[in-house]
């Protein structure tokens, strides 16, 4: 590896909120080798990716983040990631652009479960938080149209856990020191035909964990649920805070990329949802994603805009390619200066309604996918 006297400075260099928009929305491209070394730093369990791409976290300032890879793709990237002694640089062309430090894996990776089951099949670190798929599956798989973003089915064949059981969970957490633990711990699941879309399956688990561990911040990440009841029952049980993902406003969208999710869940039933879980958890409490790229610009801001309104706290993600998936077709794409743009944009519409995010489990609280919470204080 190089050492940081061989790295030609820029003073020009970017700064670290445009490098962050410009690894999440393009990557960046190294040789297979430096690749390879990277992964032995920071997954030498071979555990699954966590978060929408696959690739490698690291740590900018201010928070980490998933940098996506592109290995094997023909395709154009600008971004070049070298390693250097204590840490990577990445490159425009000549010029360096920005740094980051590989963030170490977790102490409590490679222990076995009572079951024979090591402890990452049930819980990955990601970011700050603890995440565990509890259904690690789709109803939507059994037809021809699940989302054309998710990965889900790819993943329970490698890893072979469909379900989690709460016996294998709490053993886990048992397992995990408590300094991982008080950062949060995030359920999620795919989508089931019951009333309930999943959080039947998850509201179980969630009072088995409270039962246990009375002081663990926790959050669910799930499909609106048909009987509204639902959200009442999974706030009793002990969750915190709640992601309900929209993925997209714009109806003609959602028809695209989400077919089957917005027959069984239209937007209709989203924000009723939404309205609901505001009045149960309170704002600041309620989250949900949109796929940048899947629409144009102008209904994207609307949907922010109109989240904003209801208390919903909304996260932009950029649309990415996985490159870890056989066969992974979707493409959408957003231009890093748009990407930036809308995240500003979301800045912007919460302080203007003096709202702001007081998660300390999930998506919002771990911020390695957007970058809402990685304040440029705007100007109103």
């Amino acid at each position: 590896m190089k050492s940081v006297k061989q790295i030609r400075s820029d003073s020009s260099a970017m700064g670290a909120h445009e490098l962050k928009a410009r690894l999440l929305c393009e990557g960046a491209y190294t040789s297979e080798e430096e690749f390879g070394m990277l992964m032995e730093q920071l997954n030498p369990f071979g555990v699954k990716r966590g978060g929408l791409g696959s690739g490698a976290k690291v740590r900018l300032v201010p928070s980490a983040i998933m940098v996506n890879f592109p290995l094997y793709r023909n395709t154009k990237v600008p971004i070049r990631m070298e390693l250097i002694d204590d840490g990577v640089v990445f490159f425009d062309g000549d010029i360096k652009i920005g740094r980051a430090v590989p963030l170490e894996p977790p102490t409590w990776y490679g222990q076995i479960l009572s079951d024979g089951t090591p402890i990452e099949r049930i819980f990955i670190q990601h970011g700050t938080q603890l995440a565990t798929a509890v259904y690690e599956d789709c109803a939507l798989f059994n037809t021809k149209e699940a989302c054309e973003f998710c990965v889900m089915r790819f993943s329970t064949t490698v890893h072979g856990l469909r379900v989690k059981r709460i016996i294998q969970i709490i053993e886990a957490l048992k397992l995990i020191p408590l300094v991982y633990q008080s950062r949060g711990v995030l359920l999620n699941g795919g989508m089931t035909f019951h009333a309930g879309r999943g959080m039947e399956l998850i509201t179980p688990v969630v009072e088995g964990i409270r039962n246990t561990f009375p002081n663990i911040p926790m959050a669910v990440e799930i499909t609106p649920p048909q009987d509204l009841t639902w959200i009442d029952r999974l706030h009793e049980a002990g969750c915190n805070s709640l992601m309900m993902n929209l993925e997209c406003w714009d109806e003609a969208s959602r028809q695209k990329y989400i077919p089957g999710k917005n027959k069984a869940c239209p937007r209709a039933l989203y924000l009723e949802a939404f309205k609901r879980a505001v009045k149960v958890f309170g704002k600041g409490k309620v989250s949900s994603c949109f796929v940048c790229g899947t629409e144009p610009l102008a209904t994207l801001k609307q949907g922010i805009r109109y989240f904003v309104g209801l208390g919903v706290y909304p996260s932009p993600l950029s649309g990415r390619y996985f490159e870890d998936v056989p066969g992974y077709q979707f493409t959408a794409r957003m231009p890093w200066q748009e990407f930036l743009e809308v995240q500003r944009f979301v800045q912007v519409e919460l302080a203007r309604a003096h709202f702001s995010s007081t998660d300390r489990a999930g998506c919002i609280a771990c911020g390695m996918c957007d970058m809402v919470g990685d304040r440029e204080q705007p100007k109103i």
